[in-house]
């Protein structure tokens, strides 16, 4: 219980920190002297911030993905029940392995399938389940 606590919390922190920064921003923008200067920096802030909002986000997503897996890699994970015990934060969708980055090459036997796990959203892990749900492959897709 106290790790998938600690997992939410990390990841609501990597969502937190950008939006309070661009707030805190914001409000010293507005509170300076100078018109002139707060029209200045408020067109560079608000050209500057998307990409930069972007940027964060990715790396924040890409921390989150190589924290789930520094959990659930050295476990190595036999069943779709134990990998999804070590993820949080996440969505999941069924998917043809054309749609996978890394698995697309992928040719699935009878019986398997190819889900892909959305971390924090953005990240894909895709995994290949056999029909009893045991673990085929793993494709690290947001490396």
């Amino acid at each position: 219980m106290t790790e998938t606590r600690v997992n939410w919390l990390l990841g609501v922190f990597l969502l937190v920190v950008p939006l309070a920064f661009a707030i805190w921003v914001a409000i010293k923008t507005l509170r300076h002297r100078q018109r002139g200067v707060r029209i200045a920096l408020g067109v560079a802030m608000a050209i500057v911030s998307p990409p930069l909002f972007a940027i964060f986000m990715a790396l924040a997503g890409y921390g989150w993905a190589i924290h789930l897996e520094t959990k659930w890699s050295p476990k190595k994970p036999k069943t779709q029940a134990q990998l999804e015990s070590y993820l949080s934060l996440y969505s999941k969708y069924d998917i043809q392995p054309t749609n996978s980055l890394w698995g697309h090459n992928h040719t699935l036997k009878p019986g398997e399938r190819m889900t892909q796990y959305l971390l924090l959203w953005m990240m894909p892990l895709d995994v290949v389940y056999s029909s009893n749900q045991e673990i085929s492959v793993i494709y690290t897709s947001y490396e």
